[in-house]
């Protein structure tokens, strides 16, 4: 991959999670519904996650712009979205039915964009930025 098709990543990683946050909040009692699950209470724990992802979503916005200007914002972005991800499966192993079935799409989605981040860390460490 060149330069130009990393830019595209980053921006489409940063859609990823902002678009994806809206429609989280638009959706969320139909998300949790469609599990047989209520909204999560204390509403903090679940609103602030959804926070922090679409901030990251921002991060990954201001990283493509200069991404290797910001190419710590994108390895956080991959360390958050391997966290995510691992965290998430454990629990829905864990705790069976506890989960929507519906958010192991984020999951994929992650894992899928911090396989492209480190590619762009690899990608930018090959041409001197360290």
């Amino acid at each position: 991959m060149n330069l130009a098709a990393y830019k595209r990543i980053l921006f489409i990683g940063a859609l990823w999670n902002l678009l994806g946050g809206v429609f989280i909040i638009l959706a969320t009692r139909r998300i949790f519904a469609s599990a047989g699950l209520p909204v999560p209470a204390p509403g903090a724990y679940y609103w602030s996650w959804i926070a922090l992802f679409m901030t990251f979503g921002l991060g990954y916005y201001l990283a493509s712009r200069d991404m290797y200007r910001n190419r710590d914002i994108v390895l956080l972005g991959a360390i958050g979205k391997v966290a995510f991800a691992l965290t998430f499966l454990y629990y829905y192993v864990a705790e069976p039915g506890q989960l929507p079935l519906f958010f192991l799409i984020p999951v994929i989605g992650d894992l899928i964009f911090a396989t492209l981040f480190v590619m762009f860390l690899r990608f930018a460490r090959a041409r001197g930025y360290r």
